[in-house]
């Protein structure tokens, strides 16, 4: 069997074409479980996800449920990234045909991202006494390879899942032996086009440690960090995963990071007392600057912050940036003072969505129009003209004005507009109608 190293020579790798350059930015980790995606809940926190400059946001999915589209299709309108991950606990073997209708909803919703499993390379992660099995790696690709294979058949990008920095068994080794496994077992598609979804917590350290990876703290071993040098286990751990992935790949494929930067409850290893406020918030505020002034390598695509809220009743609690009940922590504050982009499509859109949920249709009749790169359609004027001689009936490019209306007429085919945005709108409580070819194709049944 040729190496990585080997199948990467003869195959360079060819990554997906780039993601737009608004796509990168910062994040957050939402609630530490799927309980939380209802409409209100929504409501709630879009407008706060909106004044942080967020771009990103990690959501909790599970196996037998996906998180609705009424909660996803808002952070989308909004230029919001969603990564969906779903830690299945214990790792196992799961059926590809179960998991591809679930893949297939997040793909057709306009969800890029879906990770499954989480920290592979701890041992709670497996059944009991599995951990301790040889070849480690080797059973977890055979767990992973077949989920990657029907992301990729549901047009989704394969995504290696995140694992604990350090680790049981360690972080930089098991990638190792993972991408080796990958190649071994003819998965080059895959590694084709691969991302891979990290941690980088700070742990109780400044924001530059690990900083250069191991090229810069060569000293450094598995399991051993000698007293002046540094390690993974600081929120620079993707460059020490860079270099293995150089290593045997040939290149750095793009990563997603589902959590990271410092954690409020976050201890002195010295004392076990508790870190200050001051330090989360400045610890913060320094990697958002990093992020947005383009200090972080090009292959690392969004920092998500953890955490962003959490119940009461949650072990994480005590890591929130907006504690239930309480005042939002300073490195909030800070973060909407550094004056963050907002997302692409502006500070309102996502939230009209929202609001056109429950409130009373201000609008009678909007006609839905299909927008190119080349600028309006004169064919689809031309069909939607008798449709506007209504003073009762509106006409423009706007998903949320259409949700705005009680009935909406899309103008052009499903490859014009598609199934999905006309799902959306009757979620939004509209009736939708499609008109394409001529007026005698007016169709009034729901799409």
């Amino acid at each position: 069997m040729p190496s990585a190293s080997e199948v990467a020579t003869q195959h360079k790798v060819t990554q997906t074409p780039s993601l737009p350059e608004s796509s990168a930015g910062v994040g957050f980790h939402y609630h530490p479980d799927s309980e939380h995606y209802r409409s209100q809940d929504l409501a709630a926190w879009l407008p706060e996800l909106q004044s942080l400059g967020a771009r990103w946001l990690t959501v909790h999915g599970e196996l037998g449920r996906a998180i609705p589209e009424v909660f996803l299709a808002p952070l989308l309108q909004a230029g919001i990234t969603p990564i969906v991950h779903i830690p299945v606990n214990p790792i196992q073997s799961l059926d590809p045909d179960d998991l591809r209708g679930l893949l297939r909803a997040y793909a057709n919703w306009g969800v890029q991202y879906v990770v499954v499993f989480d920290r592979a390379n701890m041992r709670e992660s497996w059944q009991s006494g599995v951990f301790d099995q040889k070849q480690l790696p080797e059973r977890f690709v055979s767990c992973w390879l077949p989920v990657a294979r029907a992301q990729m058949e549901c047009g989704l990008r394969p995504v290696l899942p995140p694992l604990q920095q350090g680790g049981t068994y360690w972080d930089t080794s098991f990638y190792s032996a993972v991408l080796q496994s990958l190649a071994d077992n003819g998965a080059q598609a895959v590694i084709d086009r691969l991302v891979i979804g990290v941690y980088s917590f700070a742990g109780p350290h400044p924001p530059d440690w690990g900083r250069g990876g191991n090229a810069a703290w060569n000293a450094s071993r598995p399991y051993l960090t000698p007293p002046g040098s540094q390690d993974q286990r600081g929120f620079w751990s993707f460059e020490w995963y860079a270099e293995v992935f150089e290593e045997v790949l040939g290149e750095v494929p793009p990563m997603i990071m589902l959590a990271g930067g410092a954690r409020r409850i976050e201890t002195y290893p010295s004392t076990g007392l508790p870190k200050d406020l001051a330090w989360h918030t400045t610890c913060n505020a320094s990697i958002a600057r990093a992020m947005v002034a383009g200090h972080l390598p090009d292959y690392m695509l969004n920092v998500n912050f953890w955490l962003l809220c959490a119940a009461p009743e949650s072990q994480y609690a005590g890591d929130a940036w907006f504690p239930a009940g309480a005042e939002p922590l300073p490195a909030a504050d800070e973060l909407k003072r550094l004056g963050l982009n907002p997302t692409r499509v502006g500070k309102n859109a996502g939230r009209d969505y929202v609001e056109s949920l429950s409130s009373q249709k201000p609008l009678r009749h909007y006609v839905l129009l299909p927008s190119f790169d080349w600028g309006p359609s004169e064919w689809h004027w031309q069909l939607a003209r008798p449709l506007v001689r209504d003073n009762e009936t509106s006409c423009g490019y706007s998903l949320e004005a259409a949700a705005k209306a009680e009935r909406v007429t899309l103008v052009g085919g499903e490859n014009e507009i598609g199934v999905d945005l006309a799902r959306r709108l009757q979620q939004a409580g509209c009736q939708v109608s499609r008109v394409s070819g001529d007026l005698s194709n007016l169709m009034t049944t729901n799409n």
